[in-house]
């Protein structure tokens, strides 16, 4: 998601833009700047410039400026990468100011300037000015001619072909989904028997689980992977929260046919199970928001970006 004064940022420069980030060439060097995910807090504003290769010398001139402007600039952090330096602005009550951005922008292309470091308004590979353009690099920002370009989508492709024949299939997903959430069922009966609680926290963790357990067994990571991963869940804590109010009935001192009966057919049985229930689904609210709708895919992707 891209948030409005990065929108307004884009439109005012002529910018483009990825499905959260919007980037270009401000002074002749090269800007990303992006959100947090909307369910992170606090929220935060990122920053990152595209520098080439630095020196030793330039590395450490940069950290030191950086260092002590700081709080001139207001960010809250920053990282000299192999070929970026990347900001953060720590948003806790007031959003980041657009002038804070372009004061920043201002600050960063004036120190670049001045330590000698080339604009970055080329392709960010093979640093040819010819044929470049904007391009989505997964989910970043870059320029590339358009022989770069070609020669990054050949490997993706091969990297993608390679990745695709060691995966299996849905249904291996679907059970190494199920297999990793039983020791977390084992676990809820046991908290909830012998600790005289009605574990149903142990959603959230049965949740996680049940992706690690799709990924640990290579299960195919297509389309339906993500609605695989939400049934399995959905499953699980059904199973675990049935398993749980039987168990209990037993230890009160019926037979499992008794606790079966009594499950079955006890109004008071059947409100503990409904009660457990929608607690454990509302637990395992963000982690299915996470699954179904913010977790990205881990396709490498590259293609031509689009003008904001």
């Amino acid at each position: 998601m891209i948030f409005p004064k990065a929108k307004k940022i884009a439109r005012d420069l002529g910018w483009h833009k990825t499905s959260h980030k919007v980037f270009g060439l401000y002074k002749g060097y090269f800007f990303n700047v992006s959100d947090a995910s909307i369910i992170h807090t606090p929220q935060y504003k990122y920053v990152s410039v595209t520098t080439g290769n630095l020196t030793e010398e330039q590395r450490q001139q940069i950290k030191t400026e950086l260092t002590g402007n700081r709080k001139k600039l207001r960010f809250t952090l920053f990282e000299i990468r192999e070929n970026t330096i990347f900001f953060k602005f720590t948003e806790n009550i007031m959003p980041t100011k657009i002038s804070t951005i372009y004061a920043l922008f201002d600050f960063v292309v004036g120190l670049l300037k001045k330590l000698n470091v080339p604009e970055q308004n080329h392709c960010h590979s093979c640093e040819t000015n010819e044929s470049i353009r904007y391009y989505d690099l997964n989910h970043t920002g870059i320029l590339l001619c358009d022989h770069c370009f070609q020669q990054t989508d050949d490997k993706f492709y091969e990297i993608e072909k390679t990745r695709i024949s060691k995966e299996k299939n849905y249904l291996t997903g679907f059970l190494g989904a199920i297999v990793f959430s039983i020791p977390a069922i084992i676990l809820w009966v046991i908290l909830a028997v012998y600790l005289g609680e009605i574990s149903s926290g142990m959603a959230f963790v049965i949740a996680l689980l049940g992706f690690l357990g799709y990924e640990y067994f290579k299960g195919f990571r297509g389309k339906l992977t993500r609605y695989i991963i939400f049934f399995t869940n959905i499953v699980s804590i059904f199973i675990a929260n049935v398993i749980t109010v039987i168990a209990l009935l037993v230890k009160q001192g019926l037979t499992i046919n008794q606790a079966i009966f009594e499950f079955q057919n006890n109004p008071s049985a059947n409100e503990i199970f409904m009660q457990n229930s929608i607690v454990s689904f509302l637990l395992s609210f963000i982690p299915w928001m996470w699954v179904l709708f913010i977790r990205k895919e881990d396709k490498l992707i590259i293609k031509p970006a689009e003008k904001f």
